[in-house]
């Protein structure tokens, strides 16, 4: 095995070893964002009653940060205005 075999190998490794990290990561943060928005919903739901069809998709694909602000600011909506204006920021 060449000098230029072990590096490219140590690099393949590397490279690997840093997607797999990565996968991980994200995997964990959508599935975190995933927990979120079904809690978001079921509190929204509880709280106003049924959810139009285009807020729970809004909020399904609401980022990590805003779906915690959302369940942080649950009380102090008072109306579903108020959170469609949130998701649009």
């Amino acid at each position: 095995m060449t000098l230029a075999d072990i590096l490219r190998e140590e690099g393949m490794q590397e490279g690997l070893e840093k997607g797999i990290k990565e996968g991980l990561e994200k995997g964990r943060q959508e599935g975190a964002s995933q927990a979120l928005a079904k809690t978001a919903l079921n509190q929204l739901t509880e709280k106003f009653g049924a959810l139009p069809e285009h807020l729970k998709e809004n909020i399904r694909q609401a980022d990590l940060a805003t779906l915690e602000n959302i369940l942080q600011n649950i009380f102090k909506y008072q109306s579903l205005d108020e959170v469609k204006k949130f998701l649009k920021h």
